[in-house]
């Protein structure tokens, strides 16, 4: 595991939302993840032998949690302001009683990111044994059903891409517009946040955002400045102070200076 380091977390959590409360034994489990993996491809398997060392890995956790006990944990657009549920997912939700919690938690400093493919296809195989109904990310916010979520991999089993756990939206507040992401905790990196923003400069604003999330997922280790022709002209961005939950973006125009 390696040595905890103060300040630093990675944080990847899936819930599946079920009405079954036995968990799938490992050796099952393993099969279906590795060998019997409907996602594989010839020559190319999702779960091989570096993904497959997390299988006794301490920091991965799974457990069953009944609404009963945890009611709330069932409406997660209720305590999450960026879960947008879909009416066919709440009507499946009203209709599960337990979910199954996968998690894997990181206090000392990854040397790489096999969870991030690993994890996914564990939630799919869990799913799949204990007939999901709904996959909720817990970390970059975002819902499917468990059909959806088995498509997803089914169109790419690689799931080790900054696209298969981040997403970038549109948020105001009391100081104004601003664009976010979700999902870099995965990576043990603060969420980004620019500095608020006009209305209308949030296609522009969002796309920036999107490219320097994903240039640190996959090199996390650098710290900028950072620079991106978007739109004919060169943006200039640099990571600021933590805000909250959230680490400040600021982000201004290249001047072009005329001879």
């Amino acid at each position: 595991m390696g040595r905890r380091e103060p300040g630093y977390l990675s944080l990847t959590e899936y819930w599946i939302y079920t009405s079954e409360i036995k968990l799938p034994d490992q050796t099952t489990l393993m099969d279906r993840m590795i060998s019997s993996n409907p996602h594989n491809r010839p020559g190319r398997p999702c779960i091989g032998a570096r993904e497959g060392m997390l299988f006794t890995d301490v920091r991965l956790h799974t457990a069953v949690a009944l609404k009963d006990k945890n009611p709330t944990f069932f409406r997660p657009d209720l305590f999450e302001e960026n879960v947008e549920p879909t009416k066919e997912i709440l009507s499946r939700l009203a209709k599960c009683d337990s979910l199954v919690k996968v998690r894997y938690l990181s206090e000392a400093r990854l040397k790489d990111f096999r969870h991030l493919q690993f994890v996914p296809h564990m939630v799919d195989a869990i799913s799949g044994f204990m007939n999901g109904s709904v996959v909720f990310d817990h970390v970059s916010e975002r819902i499917w059903t468990a059909e959806e979520f088995r498509g997803f991999l089914e169109k790419n089993g690689n799931c080790e891409r900054p696209e298969s756990h981040l997403r970038v939206v549109w948020s105001s507040d009391e100081e104004g517009s601003f664009a976010r992401t979700y999902g870099m905790r995965k990576i043990g990196m603060d969420d980004l946040r620019t500095d608020p923003q006009e209305e209308d400069r949030e296609v522009l604003m969002v796309g920036l955002l999107t490219r320097l999330a994903f240039h640190l997922f996959r090199k996390p280790e650098d710290e900028g400045p950072f620079e991106f022709d978007e739109y004919g002209d060169i943006f200039i961005l640099e990571l600021g102070d933590r805000d909250g939950a959230c680490r400040k973006v600021s982000i201004r125009r290249r001047q072009v200076v005329s001879v």
